[in-house]
């Protein structure tokens, strides 16, 4: 029995691969493909999935690529879909991403390490160079973790796709020296180029602006006020370089940014956070001077409570004394003791008189 995962993905690959797993004699070209190949970024090793869309009648097709990333909860969880309970409670994220980003990392590897930047190559030599390099380097790796195993195999098979093919021009310097002859050379010039273009795109306000998480940050920085145009501008470039930052190595990242000046929206954002600093330090001094005059204020009023408490149980017993002594006083006597109070007693001897000796 397979197993189900929960995952996320673009409507139009959920309705391709619908329809593949709804054609009974679909072409062997046509199965959906997983590759292992090293991050634009880290450098391990990632799960990337080939996407073919064909047309109706399987003329023409659109190719790309989707980065495969797992979300895995800290403490154990399951999904309920529908009727059915899903144990595994990660969240699978399939994300289409810009083959640049790995063909950068890949034809760098075969760069010169004095930093020169090496010779033309044909494209095929290249391939091989690059995929023997970085199936060497992680079978060492994969000794301790197996997923970790990157294979020349998938390698070579993302560097023959052809719209892989058609994007080596953002990357490379490229020479034709014959009809049949093309050589190639890994040029860092020609990449930040193309991340500058990415760069302007990602910073048009008709595009920064459609993703709240942005806008907010730029709130934050106080950026969104009027009169601060240059800033803003300066800041949305920001932020499309952190964007672009998920998928770059950090010496590319560094150049990238240092090819704009930035001190302005620097200082601007050196001088928001000094604020708020300087707020934060005066908040606490505040409190401890508020708290000596609290306790004295809490002190007056234990020792008022104690006095107020004094001065009522105090008047309580005077008010129970003399209780006590109206209730004495108006106490009633008995009804056999008011009768004889109201008999007739004249010519009656006294008791006295019983108990003295009589006269002889």
């Amino acid at each position: 029995m397979m197993s189900t995962h929960l995952a996320i993905l673009p409507l139009d690959i959920i309705d391709t691969l619908t329809a593949r797993l709804n054609q009974e004699n679909r072409p062997p070209g046509h199965a959906t493909r997983f590759l292992r190949l090293p991050h634009p970024r880290t450098g391990v090793a990632s799960l990337f999935l080939i996407h073919d869309q064909h047309t109706q009648d399987d003329t023409t097709k659109k190719s790309s690529i989707l980065e495969v990333q797992v979300i895995s909860p800290t403490n154990a969880r399951t999904w309920f879909i529908g009727e059915e309970v899903v144990a595994d409670g990660k969240l699978i994220v399939m994300t289409p991403m810009d083959p640049m980003f790995l063909l950068m990392y890949l034809l760098r590897v075969p760069q010169a390490r004095d930093g020169s930047k090496g010779n033309f190559r044909p494209m095929q030599d290249i391939i091989e160079e690059v995929s023997t390099t970085i199936a060497d380097a992680s079978e060492k790796v994969a000794q301790k973790d197996p997923s970790l195993n990157i294979s020349a195999d998938d390698v070579i098979s993302f560097l023959s796709l052809d719209f892989v093919q058609s994007s080596i021009k953002r990357v490379c310097d490229v020479k034709v020296i014959t009809d049949e002859i093309t050589v190639y050379r890994y040029s860092h010039d020609v990449v930040l180029e193309n991340l500058r273009g990415k760069v302007g795109r990602l910073s048009d306000p008709r595009v920064a602006e459609m993703s709240r998480t942005l806008v907010r940050s730029l709130a934050k920085d106080g950026l969104m006020d009027d009169g601060k145009e240059e800033l803003l501008e300066l800041g949305r470039i920001k932020l499309a370089c952190e964007l672009l930052s998920q998928y770059l190595p950090r010496d590319i990242l560094q150049e990238l940014i240092a090819s704009y000046d930035l001190s302005k929206l620097d200082a601007h954002v050196k001088t928001v956070r000094d604020e708020e600093l300087a707020l934060l330090a005066v908040a606490p001094d505040t409190r401890k001077r508020a708290k000596p005059a609290k306790s004295v204020a809490a002190g007056d009023k234990n020792q008022k409570r104690k006095k107020d408490t004094k001065a009522t149980a105090s008047a309580d017993t005077n008010a129970a004394d003399e209780g006590d002594k109206k209730k004495k006083k108006d106490a009633k006597s008995s009804h056999g003791v008011e009768k004889l109070k109201k008999a007739n007693v004249a010519g009656m001897s006294k008791l006295s008189t019983f108990f003295t000796k009589k006269a002889e």
